[in-house]
């Protein structure tokens, strides 16, 4: 066998940073040839993304941290269910523009995705929870829950909005999307989330007369 030296086997750190100056090269070209839209866009998605990922430094600074250390795991359920709900309608949406189908969806699969999955990631569906229910959660656990989803749902519409930028300049990516049907999806899933707690609550309360 031939001998390896350690200059064979060790790591070409020039090689290195002349790929990191190209790369960097590159992303500073693509950067400047976006419009101002498509800039705002993907600011958005960073900055949001850096919010999620530094929450514990931003949330320490706050008496609602221990709540919010408490409720990590499921916040982070509620960003990632967020953002995945509103890709997959959103990405519907793409493929029939016309259609108002994708809109109403969204808000009606969030109140199905709690029921099997026990995932919140509608605002309208945490705020039924909190006003149907006694013990569901306090004000600062729906609070936290509203951020956790309003980051989700933010970064799936700017990354449809930035796709649709590209795919369709100067057009709107949710004239059809954002309408009175989807409106009123919402509010049937804001009473649904009210009524179904309301119901669940009555019939444990029911059960437990029972036992005594």
């Amino acid at each position: 066998m031939l001998p390896i030296s350690r200059k064979q086997i060790g790591r070409d750190w020039m090689e290195f940073f002349t790929i990191l100056v190209w790369a960097t090269v590159i992303l500073i070209m693509f950067l400047a040839k976006l419009k101002a839209f498509q800039d705002v866009l993907i600011a958005i998605i960073l900055g949001t993304l850096m919010m999620i990922a530094n929450a514990d430094f931003f949330f320490s600074h706050f008496r609602i941290y221990k709540i919010y250390k408490v409720l990590r795991r499921s916040l982070l359920k509620d960003v990632i269910g967020a953002s995945a709900l509103g890709l997959l309608c959103l990405s519907l949406h793409g493929l029939w523009p016309e259609a108002k189908g994708p809109g109403v969806a969204l808000h009606l699969a969030s109140l199905a995705a709690w029921v099997v999955c026990g995932i919140q990631t509608h605002p309208l569906l945490s705020a039924g929870l909190w006003a149907g229910g006694r013990n569901q959660m306090t004000k600062v656990q729906l609070f936290l829950r509203v951020l956790a989803q309003a980051a989700g749902s933010i970064i799936a519409f700017a990354v449809f909005g930035l796709y649709w930028s590209f795919r369709f300049p100067g057009e709107g990516p949710f004239s059809h999307f954002l309408g009175l049907e989807s409106a009123c999806s919402a509010a049937v899933t804001f009473a649904a989330s009210v009524a179904h707690i309301r119901v669940r609550d009555a019939q444990a309360a029911k059960d437990l007369a029972k036992v005594s």
